[in-house]
């Protein structure tokens, strides 16, 4: 996008990116009252999950029976769909679940700063929240080399339980250290494009 700034020739261009958007999911008290008995009796009994800086989780590149997909729908493609109407960016030809996983926090736990590599849209659902949420995300220009002055966060609390935040994969985010019980699923998202076919020259 490309603005002027005042009645001058300077001009300034910006990218699409990076953006955090988020959104209600539909029918999240019906969600909730599914999956987070079955996420709270898989953290107790489950071998299969592991648990990292007080955080329960099974991590990612699995599919779960318990999510259904309607729940996917709800939770991953409406709010992709209208992610990409209200940012007015272009929408790619499909999309393709690449991992899904889930978070159970006690007190204390969280996740440290890091990114999606593989995937280009990357989200996280508010699943179950007993205080304000502590996601936070950086700039992905937060190492100036001469200063920190352009290093840029942001806690965003102004996301709540029944939210889904979808965000660049590219971009920086924790999960800060919090206090009581926090559920989240989180997913990554990569976008399909048709592809010349490879020419070779001979």
């Amino acid at each position: 996008m490309v603005t002027n700034t005042c009645l001058t020739d300077s001009m300034i261009y910006e990218f699409d990116a990076p953006f955090i958007f988020w959104t209600k999911v539909n029918n999240h008290k019906e969600i909730k009252d599914t999956i987070v008995p079955v996420i709270k009796m898989i953290s107790d009994n489950d071998n299969a999950t592991v648990t990292v800086d007080g955080s329960t989780t099974t991590y990612y590149h699995q599919k779960y029976s318990y999510f259904t997909n309607d729940m996917l729908e709800d939770i991953i493609w409406k709010p992709l769909e209208q992610m990409h109407e209200e940012k007015n960016i272009s929408k790619p030809q499909g999309y393709n679940l690449d991992a899904l996983w889930w978070n159970n926090y006690t007190s204390g736990g969280r996740t440290k700063v890091h990114k999606h590599e593989r995937a280009d849209w990357s989200g996280i659902y508010l699943l179950h929240l007993e205080e304000p949420n502590t996601t936070t995300f950086y700039s992905q220009y937060g190492e100036a080399p001469n200063s920190g002055y352009m290093n840029q966060h942001k806690v965003l609390n102004d996301a709540v339980e029944g939210d889904v935040i979808i965000f660049p994969s590219f971009m920086q985010h924790c999960g800060d250290v919090c206090t009581k019980n926090r559920i989240i699923v989180s997913f990554d998202v990569i976008s399909e494009y048709e592809r010349s076919p490879l020419v070779i020259l001979n």
